[in-house]
């Protein structure tokens, strides 16, 4: 079964080359686990990334007690814990009402944590409201912090890779990741992500995914889309790593003038020898090359802020 047969939704080439590597639930995890992977990636992980429950019951209830001592000690309870979405924290505040907040990992979208959680009857009856919310931020609306965009090559593997960090930069360039990787002197500078509309203009995540470890390519594949990026953690083929940096997304091709230089995507449809790699790059030259080389070309996917680092 093709990838647009599973998911009509998604018609990008991550999903194409996702196909092969659907994932089984395992037994913890089943299709009907509140903890599983969300259709959807969340917009702003570290910040959009909490439930806030106020109390309809006393503080003492014997459920809400059971609720606290499993997110503390998910081992103590792990069935309630499961049911609950496997929040990584819980801190009880006083809004108005005695209230829990459940904060959640980055990636899962937290509007749909926030409806399955209301779908369970037993543990929202506990509840006079169960809202999704973001952290307190002080920090009025600021000009944007810009960082770079690196592009990395190794020949032994003929692989690229986007490095984003200065921290990996100088690790790469001092001969980490194995070694064999050098700048290819493609470079941009784009924005980093802060707090929800705490940038001006405020640009989207962009979702970072690596081959799973001995199941899926030695790679590393960027999407803008919170759908691709819900799709890709439902496969056993690629897993989920960070929000790198932010872009914006093209439309109809065409990228917008706060993010006025087109990152294109290319593809070395090497999906049946295990062994997909995707290059990005703004310069049509390069573009053409890679294409007559037998790489398949996608067009723009990023929006970002210019060509060279900052």
């Amino acid at each position: 079964m093709t990838a647009g047969a599973r998911m009509k939704s998604i018609t990008s080439l991550a999903a194409l080359v996702a196909a092969a590597f659907l994932s089984t639930p395992s037994v913890a995890e089943t299709i009907a686990s509140p903890a599983r992977p969300t259709t959807k990636c969340n917009p702003y992980p570290k910040h959009w990334d909490r439930i806030y429950l106020r109390y309809a019951v006393a503080t003492d209830d014997p459920l809400i007690l059971a609720m606290i001592a499993a997110v503390r000690d998910p081992a103590s309870n792990p069935a309630l814990y499961e049911r609950m979405g496997a929040p990584k924290a819980i801190e009880l505040l006083h809004i108005i009402d005695a209230t829990m907040r459940l904060i959640y990992d980055d990636p899962q979208d937290i509007e749909e944590m926030t409806e399955r959680f209301r779908a369970d009857t037993e543990l929202a009856s506990r509840f006079r409201s169960i809202q999704a919310g973001v952290g307190f931020s002080d920090f009025p609306t600021q000009a944007p912090v810009l960082g770079p965009i690196r592009e990395y090559y190794n020949a032994s593997l003929n692989h690229f890779y986007l490095s984003s960090t200065p921290e990996e930069i100088t690790w790469l360039d001092a001969g980490g990741g194995g070694g064999g990787w050098v700048r290819t002197g493609q470079s941009w500078s784009t924005q980093r992500l802060g707090f929800p509309g705490g940038f001006s203009p405020d640009y989207k995540s962009v979702y970072m995914f690596q081959g799973t470890p001995g199941i899926g390519p030695n790679s590393h594949y960027f999407t803008i889309s919170p759908e691709e990026c819900g799709y890709l953690r439902r496969t056993v083929g690629w897993s989920y790593v960070a929000v790198p940096f932010g872009a914006l997304p093209p439309t109809n091709g065409q990228c917008p003038a706060t993010a006025p230089v087109g990152l294109q995507l290319l593809y070395n449809n090497r999906a049946a020898q295990n062994d997909s790699n995707h290059r990005y790059t703004s310069d049509p030259a390069i573009y053409a090359q890679m294409q007559a080389q037998g790489w398949t070309g996608y067009g723009v996917a990023l929006c970002v802020k210019a060509i060279g680092a900052p």
